[in-house]
């Protein structure tokens, strides 16, 4: 999985990846997870391969400790190894929320994206960017497209529930969920 935005939702997600690391189709059902077992695959199955950022206070840093990176303010719940994933530099486009413009320094120039999608062989795209990043998802879709890769949105800017998006996703044989 490639995380786009390492803000306070990713840092709920990967948190919770550890957290619950050891739970199997065997383990009780636990709270914030809909299902232990989903097709045969099951949470330490998920992998994160590459994170996506333009604040460059996380650029460079370990995703382990991007994730608490201000201005992220998530509770922290469990205790994230040193995972070996660095965050590199994203486009900017219109990803960021006007309120958050001088909150921390922007990355200047954005990483080899198609590079790092490839090298990391990347197999979904999650993207948690501010609410009306409209440019940004488009890019992070288009992406994925190019280079048949799942895509979950999970913001409200629509990309799955869009004729036009959902119709090339579904020519592409890629899935493609989420918007929100």
């Amino acid at each position: 999985v490639a995380i786009v935005g390492v803000g306070n939702c990713a840092s709920s997600l990967i948190q919770g990846l550890e957290y619950y690391k050891e739970v199997d189709e065997k383990s009780k059902p636990v709270i914030g997870v809909m299902r232990n077992d989903f097709g045969g695959y099951l949470i330490k199955d998920i992998e994160i391969v590459a994170a996506f950022d333009v604040n460059a206070n996380k650029v460079g840093k370990d995703i382990s400790e991007a994730i608490f990176e201000e201005p992220n303010c998530t509770k922290i719940f469990s205790k994230v190894p040193i995972k070996g994933v660095n965050v590199r530099a994203g486009p900017l486009l219109d990803g960021i929320a006007k309120h958050m413009e001088y909150k921390f320094p922007l990355v200047k120039v954005c990483d080899d994206v198609e590079k790092i999608l490839k090298d990391a062989k990347v197999e979904i795209i999650v993207t948690y960017l501010p609410a009306g990043s409209t440019q940004a998802i488009h890019y992070w879709a288009e992406k994925a497209l190019e280079h048949k890769i799942a895509f979950i949105n999970a913001i409200p800017v629509f990309v799955s529930s869009d004729k036009n998006w959902s119709q090339k996703f579904k020519d592409k044989g890629i899935p493609c969920a989420g918007d929100d």
